[in-house]
């Protein structure tokens, strides 16, 4: 059994953001499962999903809030703004109105999250070359005016989506050496878990190596004690 008496474990909010229909579930799916599917469902309001990332002795519990990018959903999902320490916010590059629109989902953001979150555009489909309509150029610059980290990704291929993960936790981890964040404030969607002596699983934990980009995967780890976060 692994030694975690020397760890410790944050709850980090994400929020995934867009408009309908540009693949915002699978690549949740494809990050937390391995899993992509070409049968379209609609989110209905929010999904939920966990993975974890261990960076040195920091093991990061991500909570990723799947938020519907339907209008008639929009009044539920506004609500899961709040306590975000990441909002991905996802276009389609075969679609240039998500793209014109990822403005309004930048608004809303700093309508509703806290001033310390990490703010991430991603163009999704990069695998459907010749129905593209936004380049890269047009993506990298719209986050640059913004101060947005930025990807193009493909949920179907599995392109990037462990690095906008993992990139942004990096970022979130530097956040804390600096102390940027105040722990006792639910507000910046990042706390410390208090655990108690009950069994729990954490499920396939991506270890982040400080020297290196590689990133390797454990089954299971299994400790003597549970997270309230």
């Amino acid at each position: 059994m692994n030694n975690n008496n020397n760890k410790i474990f944050y709850s980090v909010k994400f929020i995934i953001i867009g408009n309908q229909s540009v693949g915002k579930t699978n690549i949740v799916h494809r990050f937390a499962k391995g899993e992509f599917s070409n049968e379209y469902s609609i989110t209905l309001g929010l999904d939920y999903v966990s993975q974890n990332i261990q960076i040195g002795s920091k093991i990061f519990l991500l909570q990723l809030w799947d938020t519907a990018g339907s209008e008639r959903f929009r009044s539920v999902t506004k609500g899961y703004f709040n306590n975000s320490a990441c909002a991905i916010i996802v276009y389609d590059v075969t679609s240039e109105s998500s793209f014109e629109t990822t403005k309004d989902w930048i608004e809303e953001c700093k309508k509703y999250t806290n001033d310390n979150i990490h703010l991430v555009l991603v163009g999704n489909k990069i695998d459907l070359v010749d129905k593209r309509k936004v380049t890269m150029e047009e993506g990298k610059n719209f986050a640059e005016e913004n101060g947005m980290t930025f990807f193009e990704a493909s949920a179907l291929t599995g392109e990037n989506i462990e690095k906008i993960f993992f990139d942004s936790c990096k970022i979130i981890n530097e956040n804390l050496d600096k102390n940027l964040y105040d722990l006792k404030n639910s507000s910046n969607g990042i706390k410390i878990c208090e655990m108690d002596d009950e069994i729990m699983n954490i499920n396939k934990t991506i270890i982040l190596k400080s020297k290196s980009v590689k990133l390797d995967r454990q089954k299971t780890i299994k400790i003597k004690r549970k997270c309230h976060c």
